[in-house]
């Protein structure tokens, strides 16, 4: 089993870098057109719901992966919970980025936003010691 720091950096290098990377994409449409063509903007909106989708199934394997193959309702739950802070984390960067009149405070809402959903992605994806009284079977089991 790997140590904390590097199951932390492993959260935070793939769910943590990815979701950022993705959130950018208005910030670079912003920047190379400001005011991108009706096509471009439906791709931008159209994107995170699609995105969220692909992250729900393979959000279930990484689970499945943890938990000798099966997905405790528990672990599913706080992984919706994370899809759903990430959806309002790109609506956010999206409306701010787009938006002159908010005010650049309301960045700080969208940081911790996006804390949040670090925090629920870590829960959901923790590796176990084996044999733990909290370990992935003593959640329930969800197939």
């Amino acid at each position: 089993m790997p140590s904390l720091l590097v199951r932390f950096l492993q959260i935070v290098g793939w769910d943590g870098a990815l979701p950022l990377f993705v959130a950018l994409g208005p910030v670079l449409v912003r920047t190379i057109c400001p005011k991108p063509p009706v096509a471009v903007g439906l791709l931008l909106v159209l994107a995170p719901p699609v995105a969220a989708l692909v992250r729900a199934h393979i959000g279930w394997h990484q689970i499945a992966k943890r938990c000798a193959g099966r997905a405790p309702w528990l672990r599913q739950i706080a992984m919706a919970g994370a899809i759903v802070l990430l959806l309002v984390f790109e609506a956010a960067v999206g409306i701010l980025t787009f938006n002159d009149k908010v005010p650049v405070t309301a960045w700080w809402i969208t940081a911790g936003v996006y804390l949040g959903y670090l925090m629920l992605i870590t829960f959901a994806l923790r590796s176990e010691p084996k044999r733990s009284q909290y370990s992935c079977g003593s959640e329930g089991v969800s197939e």
